[in-house]
Parts: structure tokens; sequence; C-alpha cells
């Protein structure tokens, strides 16, 4: 008779031609010079169910018949005293790995202090895991009893690969079970118009983000230009509500002037693409650091980082690129992008706080306008170097 012998956890698949004949002493002597694994750890599973080997007999005596499937097992017999080590084991090396901690599920993760408990949901999962093996088994059998079948082909590729992701899975977990936990997104301290802000620092979006409750909090609310009202398409989509075209943004030392879109979210600030690309800024994972303008600055830690972005869905960060669909109203109004470099000469209505007199002449002495000087001044917290970035081409 044709018999098909799988191997398992291998890739091996032994096609014998055997008398019905042939005892199961000969048998066995013939899959361990196939497979090297000894008379006595052999162990074959037929239909679902694991053959009796020692019983004396022929493979007639089994019930196969031609074009069967086996599946060869290696039994790895362990004593109570060492099942029980190695669970102890595996349990003491996912208390000391809180990565791979996030990986159990919530009823083993509790588990892990308690080691009765712990052995008791293992062996549990070893049985499941064994009875979906021997289910998938017996399917894969009843397939090959007539493998020429379409729909049998079909699903015999299915099952083969759905195998071998269950497998790229065991193995991932294996060398890198910290793909499988979240990482925590990159923050950096920053002042937006002088009030400190955790900003998280996103090239994937297109442009520099702020929330209508930031915008007031930092007194940004009055600049907020309607006109710019329109829509922003990611992978979703959500309201714009506007723009504040120029504000003044503190990194470490360094002060930039900084382009907003106004949109709704959870992220309060978000540093987008516009803004990294204007000051070629360098996000080094090495370093932990974000370097912008020849400015280092450390990336927050996990802890420090604000919980509200566990509220945003894969779908809203996953790809999030802005993108203005919807042109500003109003006569004259463009919808092209903002120019890489500082805003030339604001006309936005002043703050209250009064320009340092000395500063605004030294800003008229270099040929500026004094009213605008003034203006500059005002909306840049008396910072003369920003101002008078502000007020070049």
């Amino acid at each position: 008779m044709n018999l098909t012998i799988a191997v398992d956890d291998t890739d091996q698949i032994i096609t014998a031609d055997l008398p019905d004949d042939l005892g199961l002493a000969d048998f066995q002597a013939y899959l361990k010079s196939e497979t090297n694994i000894p008379e006595n750890q052999q162990v074959l599973v037929f239909d679902g169910k694991q053959v009796d080997l020692g019983k004396a007999g022929t493979l007639k005596d089994l019930g196969l018949k031609d074009d069967d499937l086996l599946v060869l097992k290696k039994n790895q017999p362990q004593t109570q005293s060492y099942l029980d080590s190695q669970l102890e084991t595996v349990r003491q090396q996912y208390l000391s790995n809180p990565q791979i901690q996030s990986t159990l599920d919530p009823e083993t993760r509790a588990a892990l202090n308690d080691p009765a408990r712990f052995r008791e949901l293992a062996l549990k999962m070893v049985e499941n895991q064994r009875q979906l093996q021997a289910d998938h088994q017996k399917e894969l059998s009843q397939l090959y009893s007539n493998p020429d079948d379409p729909e049998n082909q079909k699903k015999i590729m299915e099952l083969i690969n759905q195998e071998a992701i269950e497998e790229n899975m065991r193995t991932a977990m294996e060398i890198s079970p910290e793909s499988f936990t979240s990482v925590h997104m990159l923050y950096i301290n920053c002042e937006v118009n002088g009030t400190p802000v955790k900003a998280f620092v996103d090239s994937g979006a297109q442009t520099t983000i702020i929330s209508p409750s930031l915008a007031e909090k930092t007194g940004l609310t009055r600049l907020i230009d309607k006109r710019f009202i329109g829509e922003a398409r990611g992978v979703g989509s959500t309201k714009i509500l506007g723009r504040v075209h120029s504000a003044p943004l503190k990194i470490e030392s360094g002060y930039f002037p900084c382009t907003f879109t106004v949109i709704d979210t959870h992220v309060e600030m978000l540093l987008g693409l516009d803004m990294l690309r204007r000051y070629q800024a360098n996000i080094d994972l090495k370093r932990n650091q974000l370097v912008i303008d020849g400015i280092a600055t450390t990336f927050l830690p996990e802890h420090e980082c604000p919980n509200m972005m566990q509220q945003v869905s894969p779908s809203q960060l996953g790809g999030n690129i802005f993108s203005l669909n919807d042109a500003p109203s109003g006569a004259g109004a463009s919808s092209a992008p903002s120019r890489a470099g500082p805003v030339k000469k604001p006309k936005v209505e002043a703050p209250k706080k009064t320009a340092d007199a000395a500063k605004v002449e030294q800003l008229v002495a270099m040929g500026f306008d004094r009213k605008q000087a003034e203006l500059a001044l005002q909306q840049t917290n008396n910072n003369l170097e920003l101002a008078a970035g502000m007020l070049f081409d």
C-alpha cells in the first residue's frame, strides 16, 4: 500500500510503498532509518487518533489503506518533576520580562505570582493546543483521503498557509517579543507662545496641528484664520477649524516661528513634517533625541507621555497624512501650502503686551517699519531674534 508519513515539527514528508503484511516492528525500524527517531519515541497519529504500536500485528491490522496519511511525532517523556521545573522556569521568565508579560491574556498575567494557578492554566493551554493539533491532523487526513477534489486542494492549501502563519508567529514571539507590545510615541517638551506643552513628533503627518483647547490655553484662539476651514484626509478624515499662520515655538533654547493647523483631536499638539522639513530636523532614535536646527532635545520617557494617545485609534494614527483638500473660504484666498521659512510681516491684531522700546529701536535700525517691528515683538513676547526672523523675507 502507498502511505504518506508527515513528520511533525519538520518539513519532512515520506512517501512509501509498503506491503500490507509488513510487521509493525519492521515498520518502526523503517521509520527510524528515515527520520532518526528511535522506536521508543515514535508516536503515530492516524485519523486524529494515536496508533497503538505496542501490539503485534501488520499495517493491514491498523486499518490502513492506499493513500492514507500518517503523522509521526517524537515522544519526549517527561517526569512530573521535570514538567513542574519547566513551568516554573517559564513563569520566572515572564516575571522578569514585562514586555513578554504584555503578550499574555489577563487571566494568565494575573496568575504569575501564584505558581499553582499558573501551572493549572499552563497545563490547560497545553492540553487545548494538543486538541487543536489533533483536530487539525484529523481534518488534514480527511482531506488527503480525496486529494484530487478541487475543494479539498483549496482547503489543504489554506491549512498549510495557516500553519505557516502560526509558525511564523511563534518564531517572532521567541526572537522579538517586543514586537507584540505597544510602542510609546515620540514626545518632546516645548513651549507654544510661552505655555509649556508636550508635543507629539510625527514625521508621517503632513502638517503641524494644534487642538482648539490648547490654542485657547496658549492664547492663540484669536489668531485662528477661519478662512482656512476645510478637511484633513488620511486613513480617515477630520474637520480643519482654521489656521494659525505663525506662533512662537520654543524647543530648549531655540525659538521657531511655527504654523499650526487647528484640528479637534485627542492629541494636543503634533509636530508634523512641514515644520520638521522647514528646520531640517533629525529624529535620532539611537540617541533618543530630536535635533532641530542644531538644537537637541531628548524624547520623553513613556511615563511622562500624555495618556490621551491611548484614546486614539490606530486608524487615526497609522499613515496619518493630513492633506488640506478644501480651499480657504473668502475672496482671494489660496490653498497653496505655506512656504518654508518665517512669515513676512504678519498683519494680525496686536496682543496687549507692550513691545520693548529698546528692541523696537534695534529693529528700526535694521530697516524695518516701526509699526511692524512693534507687532512682531508683541507676537514673539519680545524675543528680538524671533521677531527679526519673522520680518525678513
